[in-house]
């Protein structure tokens, strides 16, 4: 049971320890591309942020936006430490081979980037290193159907089988909480959203971040995303009311395209912008399909346990 609990903590189960640095989807790409091909890779770190001594330190503080704050520079800290080794190597490497892509992650401590093979052999050397995964663009989604519905001032049946409607009364309707819809974005001109947006200020003028694109500007060019926005906060302005909570703040991130595809480092960066700009609460209808691969499963695991740790659901 102890075995099973610290590798719970640490971010996976015990059934998916690593045995191979380099994982098997991975070398089965490397198969069939040519040396000098770039593949875009996860290399997830073996140290991660103990979650009991997180959580020891964090209790110090008395308002949940300090330790917000806290844990999020105390992960940053970590990762910047224990991810410069690597990183040295990488860019060193990079007089020999071509990297491209290169970016961060401290919630998830992960190093994403574009490589050839070499590099990739090279690198599963390392001690510090938990696993490479390969960074796959895939369906993200789930095949549902639409079907209209009669545009009457009325509430959604999603609101009254769950009683929401009950909860509103007793004042609970999600005012001062912000909402980060994760999804393929936002369209953030319906009615029905557009005075509930999450001011982002000069630099996030369309409430959000689009992490596929990489902008700022996270609009919905699928429905999915402004589907699952109006199923949180839609406030009934166009017609029928369809949000659990109609008084809540929306903040826009885009991490899937127009066809619903993305990959574990979009959505490991999007889950970083909510957790890092104030969000309470981010929302996902999305998941990899089959449970993913054995680095999807712990990099989607270690962003979400830790953005539990710093308050965020």
């Amino acid at each position: 049971f102890l075995t099973w609990l610290c590798a719970s903590l640490f971010g996976y189960s015990q059934q998916e320890v690593v045995t191979d640095v380099i994982e098997k989807e991975l070398r089965e790409e490397m198969s069939i591309r040519k040396s000098d091909e770039l593949i875009s890779v996860n290399i997830i770190l073996k140290a991660q942020y103990d979650q009991m001594e997180m959580r020891s330190k964090s209790d110090a503080y008395s308002t949940k936006e300090a330790k917000r704050e806290f844990v999020v520079n105390e992960l940053k800290s970590f990762t910047e430490n224990t991810q410069a080794p690597i990183l040295e190597v990488i860019k060193g490497m990079s007089k020999n081979y071509e990297v491209k892509d290169l970016k961060t992650h401290w919630l998830a401590n992960m190093i994403t980037c574009d490589v050839p093979t070499a590099v990739i052999e090279e690198l599963a050397t390392r001690k510090d290193i938990l696993i490479i995964g390969f960074n796959k663009e895939q369906y993200l989604l789930f095949d549902e159907k639409a079907t209209l519905v009669e545009q009457v001032k009325t509430l959604t049946q999603n609101i009254t089988q769950v009683n929401a409607d009950q909860v509103w009364d007793l004042g609970y309707t999600g005012e001062g909480i912000i909402v980060a819809v994760v999804d393929t974005g936002v369209n953030y001109n319906h009615l029905d959203v557009a005075d509930h947006l999450w001011d982002g200020g000069e630099e996030f003028p369309y409430h959000g971040w689009d992490c596929y694109s990489n902008d700022n500007n996270p609009m919905d060019d699928h429905g999915h995303g402004s589907h699952c926005a109006g199923t949180v906060l839609g406030d009934g302005t166009a017609g029928t009311l369809t949000g659990m909570a109609p008084d809540a703040t929306l903040m826009c991130v885009k991490v899937l395209n127009s066809g619903g595809n993305g990959d574990l480092e979009q959505i490991v960066g999007g889950i970083e912008f909510s957790v890092e700009h104030g969000a309470h609460i981010f929302s996902m209808s999305l998941g990899f399909h089959g449970g993913g691969t054995e680095s999807e499963r712990i990099g989607f695991r270690v962003a979400c346990v830790n953005s539990l740790e710093a308050g965020v659901v």
